[in-house]
């Protein structure tokens, strides 16, 4: 893992603490065949393949070792901490092997998600958010409120970060509460039953 260092003959093998990455970031993994004393054997050429515990991590393609050993590319897509595991994908007798648990940042603000009740923040995924918008009663406080989060290109939370939020209905009748910073709850009050959408946008930084 980038931050650590091959040393042989060791009890573990390597030496170093893996350096955090940027979810989005594509960052090189080393794969070593190695003997039991953590020596590389430059004999094997296996194949070998790469999962990460990221569900929404872009992986390379298995690889044959040249020399023993191989370079992966590895894109981590969701904040928090993860592991990288590699696998003989030509000899599957040998054990699997899990690098140390590394530390994924989410990247500069890209955006803001809504999330209207019934809907959960899902950081990684395509949408960014699972679960459907339940409906709502004409002319009352939506209950559990909405959540606004500014996010990444990955949608992980960007918790640093604190824009001024303005929210906007196309419902020209409905309530709107008051502008407001960085993950708030709001509770907007719609006025006609009838589809509506909602919007959202950073008053300081109109481009997000």
């Amino acid at each position: 893992m980038p931050g650590e260092t091959a040393a042989s003959g060791t009890s573990s093998g390597k030496t170093g603490t893996p350096t955090a990455q940027t979810a989005g970031a594509a960052f090189n993994v080393t794969v070593n065949a190695v003997d039991a004393n953590w020596n590389v054997v430059n004999s094997v050429t296996d194949t070998v393949g790469i999962t990460a515990s990221d569900s929404n991590a872009i992986l390379p393609a298995n690889a044959a070792l040249v020399n023993g050993t191989r370079s992966l590319s590895v894109t981590l897509k969701t904040a928090g901490s993860a592991t990288v595991t590699a696998s003989d994908v030509t000899d599957n007798s040998k054990t699997a092997c899990t690098g140390s648990s590394l530390t994924v940042n989410s990247g500069a603000v890209a955006r803001l998600q809504i999330l209207l009740p019934g809907e959960s923040s899902a950081p990684g995924t395509a949408t960014g958010k699972t679960g459907a918008p339940t409906a709502q009663a004409a002319g009352t406080a939506i209950i559990s409120g909405i959540v606004v989060n500014p996010v990444d290109a990955n949608w992980n939370v960007v918790s640093s970060a604190t824009p001024n939020v303005i929210l906007m209905s196309s419902d020209s009748n409905a309530t709107i509460a008051d502008d407001t910073d960085n993950r708030r709850q709001h509770d907007p009050r719609v006025r006609h039953a009838r589809l509506i959408e909602l919007y959202v946008q950073d008053d300081g930084h109109p481009d997000v």
